[in-house]
């Protein structure tokens, strides 16, 4: 059984405190809290993953704990995400707020509750005053990723440029004053929706010759390298020979479906005959002018970089690149 999980929620804006740092690092971009680089280290900093289940996990302390915590953009916000592991009980986390996570799926969304503030150690950086949000056990989050503990997203994507290195299982943060993307791959122009997620220009070709050319949207947590959108202005049909299929997302179970078409385009780079997933709105949450979303097998294929502070994605292939998305 196959999972995925895309962060959406208005709710998701409780804290957004920017605290003055001494001799901490703080940077005007718009990233919760404030850093500082440890033992005499300098950006670009790497920090080590490993893949669990295809996502990247990263090793850390979280108050002094030992934490392992996944990585997502579906949605850029501030909070930690922690899915009711043992850890929220090491430490001691009790509600402040109640709310909800919305997400894809045909249930209703699932409670969670804002807690205190945290501080994150990765090796030669540490991250202070990190808004957390909480899910009970109950929801069930802690089982459907064993082995982790949580996910973050801004505590990364709001204060630096983040390079993926999917050869050697590295993050690398860049100073976004300095960073000058020097690869001969491409550069697309990410575009920031209303609900906080961000798209980029894309193109398909279905197996009956028709060509949709759009913007798809982001999502590094998404487990489908494309998911076409249904049900929407573009009014793409479903092929009669698709396949039913599913996955389950942060209001349970979707119902989607598989095939294969022509070719798809992602910057200057074409697949031919690729595996792709259809769905609707409930699925995905795919915005209705998009046609559709792209995820982690794609980008993996790819050395791919994240700069939310001028808006751009950069990428060329890696030795991935090619191999089946299945």
């Amino acid at each position: 059984m196959r999972v995925s999980l895309i962060l959406l929620s208005a709710f998701l804006l409780f804290f957004n405190s920017l605290t003055s740092a001494q001799n901490k690092v703080q940077t005007a971009l718009g990233g919760p809290g404030y850093y500082t680089m440890l033992n005499n280290a300098k950006l670009p900093v790497k920090i080590p993953f490993r893949m669990v289940r295809n996502k990247p996990v990263m090793d850390l302390e979280i108050n002094g704990k030992n934490a392992a915590l996944m990585i997502d953009n579906g949605v850029l916000w501030d909070q930690v995400w922690l899915f009711g592991s043992p850890l929220v009980e090491e430490l001691e986390l009790k509600s402040i707020t109640e709310g909800a996570i919305e997400g894809a799926g045909e249930g209703d969304p699932t409670k969670a509750y804002t807690s205190t503030n945290l501080t994150l150690k990765f090796g030669d950086i540490e991250f202070y005053e990190q808004p957390s949000l909480v899910s009970p056990p109950a929801a069930g989050f802690a089982r459907m990723f064993p082995g982790t503990d949580g996910q973050l997203c801004n505590t990364f994507f709001k204060h630096f440029v983040v390079e993926f290195d999917f050869i050697n299982n590295m993050v690398i943060l860049h100073d976004p004053d300095t960073y000058k993307y020097s690869g001969e791959g491409s550069a697309l122009l990410m575009t920031t929706e209303e609900i906080g997620s961000h798209t980029v220009p894309f193109s398909f070709i279905l197996s009956d010759g028709r060509e949709y050319k759009g913007d798809v949207m982001i999502d590094f947590g998404g487990i489908r390298a494309l998911k076409i959108a249904l049900n929407n202005k573009h009014n793409i049909q479903l092929p009669e020979e698709a396949a039913p299929d599913r996955s389950f997302g942060a209001q349970g179970l979707s119902r989607e479906y598989s095939g294969r078409i022509k070719s798809m385009t992602f910057g200057k780079y074409t697949f031919d005959n690729p595996l792709v997933y259809y769905g609707d709105r409930n699925t995905s949450r795919i915005h209705p002018d998009n046609l559709g979303m792209i995820g982690f097998p794609l980008f993996r294929q790819f050395s791919i970089t994240f700069d939310y502070i001028t808006n751009h994605l950069y990428f060329h292939p890696n030795e991935n690149f090619g191999k089946a998305f299945e």
